[in-house]
């Protein structure tokens, strides 16, 4: 420890004297009556061997009233009243607490090792961390109990490095992709989540405040236990339990919050807009689109906005068709279309406790968040309640029982009836000249001609989509343990998960000037899809430890699990409703469609684990897995997936004794182990059949419609293998302030579903050969983790960060073949890095009409002659004098991809009861191309943000086609896409980098002497944000970095304020 005494002698220089460091508090006496007498406590503070601890803390505890210790460990507190206690601590060392009776006090400090024995949940049990031989991240339940998330996966997000998420659009209830260390598949595929041992495909339906710990497996070593699913990484979430001899105690945690869009695109002003519109039609036809009478009626309403907006149109197509609302307004619809403070609360509370032989813990949760959307409002409700609990019926046995039930509501408008696409999309379409309302205050432009329509009319006056989940989960369980060392486990799960999902097809009505209506979306109609799912899950397992003389310890575990699936889904749709307004399914005159369909799989593994311990020095572990899958055909459907790892513990060596007071521990590890996927398979494919409601075929000789027969039966197809190897080193130092982990892996996938292209069927056969495992690929990738933990007197700080690089490679395809040498260049995969975007590089945009008529090479194809000042020009890299698909080369990253490089980290700061936790996350090596909406201008005859229409090239007077060109980033707009300038392009195309303030949260706890009067055990204040502000190189575009979806024009990313409180009795 004699490094550690030169660290805290550094700290208390810099942490100054102890008037600089605290305040005393005036002390609040429970009976004024009574006046103790107060003198000056003195002491000294050493460890162990009797060295003096430098910068100790030295508190008074349930006050303010504290210092540090001096460079020979003394210390003096001044008034002090007898009877106080005394409460010292120091990083490395176990906390300790003296009654102070009036005279100097000698107070000795432990070691902390309880490093030494912090407990990590891995496959079907727990180690102790310090004897892990993989590659295995927790985190506890506090990181997220006080998150403003709506579901578990936001929650998830940054909190454990190198456990990436995704989200397709900002949406509440938005799908997810979960994967760990980046590694996803071409194929598809996704970490599998287990919680409390039992796989869950939708995380969204958890309770977050009842979550005990989260551990994310992260090699084949780890991993290899659960075989054909753990391809991906495997998600451990622990819910929280009861103590046996545990007191009572009662937890109640609230929270409020609001949510705006975190970035949207700015629009222009109507007038502008119009203008903008008739330069692209000039552009491209010569003509003009917007009547001169319609400009002229909105310059006039941006002049005074109290004119009316509509009027009956008597000129014809100038501005709609007679007898119809004729329109001039100016609305941003970007702003109109999101509320600026969608509300949400959430409500949890929760009971734990026990006797001497039995715990339990029991919660009731409340979630109820609205949307973003203005009109129509989405709303989003959840309700979870768990009850488990155990009970040691002898020394022997212990059994165990655990419910849960989820609730989620989802309501928004059902704006699909109107529209091809969602809302989120058409607002990008909407005309800035149409109001929201008329003058009257009924909704404007909701049906009509010669313009798109008022989304926001639409949705306020929709009918309502709604679907309810109700998800019902029960645990039975045993614990035998009847010989020392013997632990003989097992429990069945149950869940029955009931989906209802209800879309009411309403016929709106545009209200005309005349009186009379326009219909929009005839026939009305209800739709109703029934979802039942019955899933059941079984592991029974046994573990025996046991130890040998000379320090060899042994834990060997065998295993058997079994689950299995049941979908049947129901589907009826009905038109033509009694009651516009009521969406029942039996009220209707005509019945469309009823369908109704059934599916079931399951599989079965048996699993083992060996471990090898000598002196805590040396590590083995060895697992296996035999798995089989209904998926595939008899004779392919079994696979063995083993794995094996070791880890030396170099600190534990004699000859390593010179560096324990710096370093507390340093581990090496190296693995190799196997896992499976299920790809390229449906169910039953391996049967050869018909499929029914579709097609046509000859059935015993006669030509039936209304089937067809199914595709070649899958025979030659097996599990796909991903071998992984792994190395690396966890490294303690400081007396466990620094803790660095750090991991190099290759993951090879053997066996990628292909067909045999070389294999040709006759034609009659209609059909191609079925998928083997052909084809290979590899992820090759290093991460690093590193957490400083330390404090100043009572100022505790954590600073931790991660990053992770992973990347693709193709190693191996079934038989390549090219026609060329070029061919090979450009579209080979053969042993390279995925994730290369091609396209063709920008080397400038013209800047007069002169230079586009003397310009050398053929751009377009036709001499140039389509192309405009400020038209982009693009290399000639192989200089034949035309531009085509010879001339693109590697200009990026992929779209849709999880970032190649990510990273993040975490500040938390504690002082006197106030915390302070900052998260970051961020990503870089990722693509995101500029298109449909962000790229043309009125792209399919809709709206585009301002900056695509202010910054570009035009001419400096509309009507007069010899004026001078006036120059900007974006080439001139035309009427439509213009295929040239939206070549796939690095002007285009943008390699995406982000650091985002993911999460910041400030808190106070209240002090002791608060909490006694209404005996509480812990009360805590609470606010934080999310989405704070990100810094990147898209934002002047107005998406969001971390949106997966083409161009961005989905449901905005979120910006959340909230405050809370926690108290526990």
């Amino acid at each position: 420890m004699s490094k550690l005494k030169l660290l805290g002698a550094l700290l208390l220089t810099i942490g100054g004297t102890t008037q600089l460091l605290y305040a005393e508090q005036p002390s609040i006496m429970a009976n004024s009556d009574i006046v103790q007498q107060k003198s000056t406590c003195s002491g000294v503070v050493k460890d162990a061997s009797g060295e003096s601890v430098i910068g100790a803390s030295v508190l008074v505890k349930g006050t303010t009233i504290g210092t540090i210790t001096d460079f020979d460990g003394n210390f003096e507190l001044p008034n002090v009243e007898k009877g106080a206690v005394i409460q010292v601590s120091f990083v490395g060392y176990l906390t300790k607490e003296v009654v102070w009776k009036g005279t100097p006090i000698s107070v000795v400090l432990e070691d902390d090792t309880k490093t030494l024995e912090e407990v990590v949940v891995v496959g079907y049990g727990t180690q102790k961390k310090v004897n892990l031989t993989g590659s295995v991240a927790m985190a506890e339940s506090d990181v997220l109990e006080n998150r403003p998330i709506a579901n578990l996966a936001q929650g998830l997000q940054g909190v454990i490095p190198n456990l990436n998420i995704s989200f397709a659009n900002g949406n509440p209830n938005a799908e997810t992709s979960i994967n760990v260390r980046g590694l996803t598949s071409l194929n598809g595929g996704s970490a599998l989540v287990l919680v409390d041992g039992v796989e869950t495909n939708d995380i969204s339906l958890i309770n977050p405040q009842d979550i005990e710990s989260i551990s994310v497996l992260k090699d084949a070593s780890s991993a290899a236990v659960y075989g054909a699913r753990a391809a991906f990484g495997v998600v451990l979430i622990t819910t929280k339990k009861g103590k046996t001899g545990e007191k009572i105690t009662f937890n109640y945690n609230n929270n409020f919050s609001w949510s705006t869009p975190s970035r949207l695109p700015h629009s222009l002003p109507a007038d502008q807009w119009l203008r903008a519109m008739n330069t692209e039609s000039k552009n491209t036809s010569g003509t003009q689109y917007w009547s001169d009478e319609l400009i002229a009626a909105v310059d006039a309403y941006m002049q005074d906005p109290t004119r009316p907006t509509a009027w009956e149109n008597t000129q014809g197509n100038k501005f709609t068709a007679n007898g119809e609302w004729a329109y001039a307004g100016n609305t941003d619809w970007m702003d109109i279309f999101y509320k600026n403070a969608a509300f949400m609360q959430q409500h949890n509370a929760s009971l734990r406790g026990g006797s001497e032989k039995t715990a339990y813990y029991a919660s009731l949760g409340y979630k109820g968040q609205d949307g973003l959307l203005a009109f129509g409002t989405d709303t989003y409700k959840r309700i979870n309640m768990s009850f488990n609990f155990t009970s040691k019926v002898t020394n022997w046995l212990e059994i165990g029982f655990r419910t849960k039930y989820n609730r989620s509501e989802i309501n928004e408008p059902n704006s699909n009836h109107y529209t091809s696409e969602d809302p989120y999309y058409e607002v990008y379409r909407a005309f800035p000249f149409i109001p929201v309302y008329l003058p009257d205050g009924d909704f404007a432009a909701v049906a009509g001609s010669n313009f798109n329509f008022n989304i926001a009319g639409m949705l306020a006056q929709a009918g309502r989509k709604k679907n309810i989940y109700d998800d019902i989960w029960y645990t039975g369980s045993f614990n035998l343990t009847p010989l020392k060392g013997l632990s003989i486990k097992g429990d069945y799960t149950g869940n029955r998960l009931f989906r209802d999902e209800r879309a009411h097809n309403k016929t709106i009505y545009q209200k005309q000037p005349d009186g009379s209506q326009i219909a929009k979306g005839e026939p009305n109609g209800v739709s109703l899809k029934k979802y039942d799912d019955t899933y059941q899950a079984l592991n029974l397992w046994a573990e025996y430890k046991f130890e040998l003389p000379k320090s060899h310890s042994f834990t060997a575990m065998v295993g058997y699990n079994q689950e299995s699936k049941k979908t049947s889904n129901f589907y009826g749709y009905v038109t033509d409703l009694y009651l516009n307004d009521a969406p029942i399914i039996d009220w209707a005159n005509t019945k469309q469609k009823l369908e109704e369909e059934a599916t079931i799989w399951a599989v079965q593994g048996a699993f083992f684990r060996l471990n090898y311990d000598y002196a805590g020095k040396y590590l083995v572990e060895v697992n296996g897995r035999y798995d089989g899958s209904s998926k595939y055909g008899e004779d392919d459907r079994w696979g063995f997936f083993p794995s094996a790892s070791a880890a030396w513990r170099i600190s534990e060596e004699n000859f390593f004794a010179p560096l324990k007071s710096v370093v507390d521990d340093l581990k090496i590890r190296a693995s190799i182990g196997q896992t499976g996927t299920e790809s390229g398979v449906s169910l039953f494919g391996y049967l050869s059949g018909y499929n029914w409601n579709q097609g046509s075929a000859v059935l015993d000789g006669e030509y039936v419609t209304g089937l067809n027969q199914r595709g070649l039966p899958v025979t030659n197809l097996s599990w796909t293998k991903n071998t992984t190897k792994n190395i690396g080193f966890d490294l303690t130092m400081f007396g466990n302030r620094l803790t660095i982990s750090a991991d190099a892996f290759r993951k090879d996938i053997t066996g990628v579903p292909a067909a045999r292209y070389d294999v040709l069927l006759p034609s009659e056969v209609g059909y191609s050969l079925p998928n083997e495992n052909l084809n290979k690929q590899a992820y090759v990738g290093t991460e690093a983790m590193a957490t400083w933990t330390d404090h100043i007197g009572d100022f505790n700080y954590r600073v931790s960060g991660n990053i992770t690089f992973s990347r693709y490679r193709n190693i191996e395809s079934y038989k390549p073949r090219f026609s060329n040498s070029w061919d090979e260049y450009r579209n080979s995969s053969e042993d390279r890095w995925g994730g290369i975007y091609w396209g063709y590089q920008v080397i400038g945009q013209f800047q007069s009409e002169e230079e586009i008529k003397n310009y050398p090479v053929n751009l377009d194809g036709q001499g140039n002659t389509t192309l405009l000042p400020g038209d982009l020009i693009y290399k000639d890299v192989n200089n034949d004098g035309v531009i085509n698909g010879m001339d693109e080369r590697p200009i990026g990253f992929p779209e849709g991809w999880a970032p190649i490089l990510s990273f993040g980290g975490n500040i938390g700061l504690e002082w006197k009861g106030i915390d302070l936790n900052i998260d970051f996350s961020g990503g870089a090596m990722q693509g995101w191309r500029q298109n449909y909406e962000l790229t043309n201008a009125y792209h399919n005859g809709g709206n585009s943000p301002a900056y695509l229409l202010e910054d570009r090239w035009h001419r400096l007077d509309l009507y007069d086609p010899e004026s001078e060109w006036v120059p900007g980033r974006y080439p001139a707009i035309r009427n439509g896409e213009f295929a040239y300038n939206n070549k796939n392009s690095d002007f285009w195309l943008h390699n995406v980098h982000y650091l985002r303030i993911s999460n910041l949260e400030i808190g106070y706890s209240l002090p002791t002497w608060m909490l006694k009067p209404i005996h509480a055990q812990k009360v805590r204040i609470y606010g934080s944000v999310s989405n704070l502000c990100s810094f990147d190189n898209v934002h002047q575009y107005g998406i969001d970095p971390e949106i997966t979806a083409a161009a961005a024009v989905v449901y905005p990313q979120q910006r959340t304020f909230l405050v809370g409180f926690n108290v526990t009795f």
